[in-house]
């Protein structure tokens, strides 16, 4: 089973909050308007812990790390089942090696569910391996599925790799069977390597 292990942890004081059912309400229109920044402060004192600076190492059953997630701040709502970050980065494991890198501006983690939900302008960089090129993707508020290592946006999203520049609305990734499809109205421009310098 997954498990987080959180560093340099620090509880705030206590003090009354808005009801569960109140910030349920609060939750669920960060997650889908975008309202994150907004909202942040009427769920401050319903969170069971503040990290600063944090870093969560998710392991598979084996003990090996499949994902490290880090930000400037993280809150747990433990009523909720949720954690806030702010500026997350995500970094995807495979075997040890690193394989892709994911940023926003901030996120919803749903621990027991292996999902976390990039909010705002988010960028995904794969790194360049033994059968896949530099990938660089911007779009926004996406949604990864870390168990099966799935990414998914409905919104545009733009994908640049050497000799390729596409764009389309909606995406859909695989990171494990390294797939990327755009789902609509995709533009693609090809432009040939410049592998060799111009002879003297």
């Amino acid at each position: 089973m997954p498990t987080s292990n959180p560093e340099r942890a620090s509880r705030p004081a206590r003090s009354p909050g808005p009801s569960t059912g109140v910030r349920r309400a609060l939750l669920t229109l960060a997650a889908i308007w975008g309202l994150y920044p907004a909202v942040l402060p009427a769920l401050e004192s319903g969170a069971q812990f503040d990290i600063l600076g944090f870093t969560l190492r998710i392991t598979n059953a084996d003990g090996e790390i499949t994902h490290v997630l880090q930000g400037e701040r993280m809150q747990q709502f433990d009523e909720l089942g949720v954690q806030h970050t702010e500026k997350p980065r995500l970094e995807l494991m495979t075997d040890g090696r690193l394989d892709w890198i994911w940023t926003a501006p901030a996120a919803v983690h749903y621990p027991a569910e292996q999902r976390l939900q990039l909010i705002g302008i988010t960028e995904g960089l794969q790194l360049p391996g033994p059968t896949n090129p530099r990938t660089d993707i911007e779009t926004s508020d996406v949604t990864i599925l870390t168990g099966t290592r799935e990414v998914i946006t409905d919104a545009r999203a733009t994908l640049l790799r050497p000799g390729l520049f596409m764009t389309g609305i909606g995406m859909y990734a695989d990171v494990s069977a390294e797939v990327i499809e755009l789902k609509s109205e995709v533009d693609t421009v090809y432009s040939p390597d410049e592998t060799q310098e111009d002879s003297p």
